[in-house]
């Protein structure tokens, strides 16, 4: 019925949009940011066009033809803005389990609900280096915020520039500058947070670079829940003539942070500040250094044509003590990533031709030890290989009708060595047969304000490496990756150049799902056990009150997602979950909120998130309490000759909400202990924010 109505409520709109005479406004926009924000308040209020590169040609947010959601600059400095994961929560379609700072888990239409403290089965990107390791996990939690120039979200499989991954893909553009500038940030919150940031940028005609140094310490809100981390980021563009460019980018990141797991219960009920009590015991802690570096160059060839070439690498040097045994880690990659592009006219049409490539290697070694200084338990090695190969061609007839098609081409194979044998040597390789993921898209301009986009695609996400192991650690030749095909159709539009909308409908089939079967605290076995889908609802609106640049002005935005993300076919030691809702998703979240400018660069924000109940098992016999956070923050900047001041303040949910912020799903019970499911949100919490800029 629900399914039914939304449709039906669609397929309204849009007649009421196509035979409307009386419409007037511009295109959907949002706005866009720049280093100064002197006036950043009459800044808020402009209604200006953000372009989109994600699939390499430059679109309008109402002309791409796929599912795309956009982050300014400034979006990102939205409350606290000590981690990405409030400003991402507000995207619809998205759910970021926050549980302490150096764990997290992202989902996107319910694709990764069921990792157990990561993010898998989406791609990332800073710049055009991945952050995204050759097994599919993605690390989000050490990106600064202020190093960030946008954020460009794909849902779902809608792409094959990226390696079609299952969830979508998450593009982080470096910050470019447009003056030189130096700037100090301060901030300090509850918990004994604290965190200072220096950043510099430099730009004239042939060079733009920004620089950036961090400094995060806190003590958290729970029991062992200390954290350092160090940042330090440089972002170059040089440009020597019009024809050529190329960037220089490169991330250091130090951290440790101590972690105080989830909980069960009765401890999460009645003392949410603890830590569970085996972390706590043994003090268990990760601590690890990692770094990325790349650089690019692109070549503007004669008759329209691109090439763009880059290279890439990282490392990260891991220690993590645990209750049942210490893990090092010492893993890096290296890559290449290249492109192709061709564009021409035929008649009214425009075409656009991308062909490329990325070639991934990662070498990962990892050893465990007793906690009891017995000595060595495991020692292991492997090698993470893969290629993607990608085409893509677009068709535009006079900017009404953009059509988009793409295949992507995956080749994936590991190699494990086993460097332990008192146990017996389980050594292997495994290669996958090739993927290949399709996607059509299309965007129709119904009239000058309103368009119709629709996509269909497919994707796929590989198995781990401790996935495609049995339990008595020998490969598994029988495990294969989940795919996916993903629908959807949707409108954009815009009203009167006050009402900003947009509605989709969408639905993913995955099959081949793979289940994570705990075989202990810390072992998993996986295999293909079923089949879940994935529809819903998305709609987003924005309405400005006041003309752009007036004041007093207001204006209020929000977004909601109706969802029923369930196992369609799934049979597990003999127990079918068919029809059961996957966990850690939920129906229903909305957002609300509300910008008000009383005087130019005074602003005041409210905001308040509302997510429903959550699974968190596969049985679905216990659900997770629904709850809404609601935060404000108050920012007022002014400048004096040269230099410019920001004062931000503010607090986080406002009427201490207990809620949990993230949850272990399928938490296990090992000897009649309750299983620990529930990771606390921070109760009601404040800071304050000073800056202090010269131009």
């Amino acid at each position: 019925m629900k399914k039914t109505f939304s449709t039906i409520f669609i397929l309204i709109i849009s007649f009421f949009i196509v035979y409307s005479n009386n419409i007037h406004g511009n295109i959907l926009s949002v706005k866009q940011d720049t280093i100064q924000k002197q006036d950043s308040v009459a800044y808020k209020q402009k209604l200006e066009e953000v372009t989109i590169s994600a699939f390499y040609t430059p679109y309008n947010l109402t002309s791409i033809p796929a599912p795309v959601n956009y982050i300014s600059s400034e979006q990102l400095q939205t409350g606290d803005a000590l981690t990405p994961v409030e400003v991402i929560n507000r995207i619809p379609g998205i759910i970021m389990h926050h549980g302490t700072f150096n764990t997290n888990r992202l989902t996107i239409r319910g694709i990764g609900s069921r990792a157990p403290y990561s993010t898998n089965k989406i791609k990332a990107y800073f710049g055009n280096i991945p952050l995204t390791s050759g097994d599919g996990e993605t690390t989000l939690e050490d990106i600064e915020n202020e190093s960030i120039g946008r954020v460009e979200i794909i849902k779902g499989p809608a792409s094959s520039l990226y390696g079609a991954a299952l969830g979508g893909a998450i593009l982080f553009y470096p910050k470019k500058v447009n003056d030189n500038f130096i700037k100090v940030n301060s901030t300090a919150a509850s918990f004994n947070t604290f965190k200072n940031i220096v950043s510099t940028g430099i730009s004239n005609k042939n060079l733009n670079v920004f620089a950036l140094y961090s400094n995060l310490q806190s003590d958290g809100f729970r029991e062992n829940n200390n954290t350092k981390r160090n940042n330090f980021i440089l972002f170059s563009q040089i440009a020597p003539d019009k024809n050529i460019s190329g960037t220089v980018l490169l991330k250091l990141t130090r951290m440790k942070a101590f972690i105080p797991s989830s909980l069960d219960w009765q401890t999460f009920l009645n003392s949410p500040q603890s830590a569970a009590q085996n972390w706590l015991n043994t003090r268990g802690y990760e601590d690890y250094s990692t770094g990325q570096a790349g650089g690019s160059i692109k070549i503007k060839t004669v008759k329209q044509s691109n090439i763009d070439l880059s290279v890439f690498a990282q490392f990260r040097n891991a220690d993590e003590q645990r209750p049942f045994n210490k893990l090092e880690e010492l893993s890096h990659f290296a890559g290449s990533r290249g492109s192709y592009q061709k564009n021409f006219m035929f008649n009214s049409w425009k075409f656009n031709f991308v062909a490329g490539y990325e070639i991934f290697r990662e070498s990962y070694n990892w050893k465990t030890f007793s906690n009891d200084n017995k000595g060595l338990l495991s020692d292991n090695h492997e090698k993470r290989s893969y290629e993607n190969i990608f085409i893509q061609a677009e068709f535009n007839r006079n900017d009404r009708l953009i059509v988009s098609a793409g295949l992507n081409i995956n080749s994936t194979r590991y190699n494990y060595s086993d460097y332990f044998k008192s146990d017996g040597d389980q050594s292997g390789k495994y290669t996958y047969d090739p993927v290949f993921s399709q996607r059509i898209g299309f965007n129709y301009r119904l009239n000058e304000f309103w368009s119709w986009f629709g996509n269909f695609s497919h994707g796929f996400s590989p198995p781990t490496l401790q996935e495609t192991l049995l339990p008595e650690g020998s490969i598994n030749p029988d495990i294969k990756p989940e795919q996916g095909w993903n629908i959807e159709s949707g409108l954009r539009g815009n009203l009167n150049n006050r009402l900003s909308l947009e509605m989709t409908l969408y639905r993913i089939y995955v099959t081949d799902l793979l289940v994570a079967r705990r075989t202990g605290e810390d072992a998993y076995v996986g295999l293909n056990a079923g089949q879940s889908v994935h529809p819903g609802f998305e709609g987003a609106f924005r309405y400005l009150f006041t003309r752009p640049g007036a004041f007093p002005a207001w204006e209020i935005s929000g977004n909601t997602t109706f969802s029923n993300f369930h196992f369609s076919d799934f049979v597990d030691n003999e127990i079918d979950y068919s029809g059961n809702n996957l966990p850690g998703t939920a129906k229903t979240t909305f957002l609300l909120t509300s910008e008000i400018s009383p005087i130019k660069n005074l602003s005041v924000d409210i905001s308040h998130r509302y997510t429903g109940k959550m699974a968190v098992n596969d049985a679905n016999s216990i659900y997770s309490d629904p709850y809404g956070l609601t935060n404000i923050d108050i920012f007022y900047n002014f400048k004096l000759n040269k230099f410019w001041f920001e004062v931000k303040t503010g607090v986080n949910n406002i009427f201490d909400v207990h809620y949990a912020s993230m949850l272990a799903v399928n938490a296990p019970s090992f000897n009649g202990v309750a299983p620990r499911y529930y990771y606390p949100g921070n109760p009601k919490n404040y800071f304050i924010s000073l800056t202090i800029g010269y131009l």
